[in-house]
């Protein structure tokens, strides 16, 4: 493939990847996850089976400390939506940083092609 045509195809994906961002509103930078514990009660079903199931949203800051929330039923859908928003988010941000590494390994940044 010719280099200008190459450079085009380029920017054109880029501009089509941008397009496909989620709402910056939705994204969520956690991990939702569930434990089955059990409490200890001799007589609850828990010291038999699998234990009680409890979902968490957690959500890890610089410096290394993390927050765990407990989440009511009603709210995993959405946590878990959030947490896929974010991940997606940044799918598609690495894509469009390799584009831009590749423009400009060949120069290509800021010589005449919209960016």
């Amino acid at each position: 493939m010719k280099t200008p045509a190459r450079r085009l195809r380029l920017e054109r994906l880029k501009d089509k990847l941008a397009g496909q961002l989620p709402p910056p509103q939705d994204i969520l930078r956690a991990s939702v996850f569930t434990r089955r514990r059990r409490c200890g009660g001799a007589g609850c079903r828990c010291a038999k089976g699998e234990g009680h199931a409890t979902t968490y949203l957690a959500v890890s800051f610089p410096g290394g400390t993390t927050e765990q929330i407990s989440l009511p039923a009603n709210l995993v859908p959405e946590a878990r939506r959030r947490a896929a928003v974010y991940r997606r988010w940044w799918r598609i941000i690495d894509r469009i940083s390799a584009i831009n590494r590749e423009l400009f390994r060949k120069r290509w940044i800021g010589t005449g092609l919209p960016q």
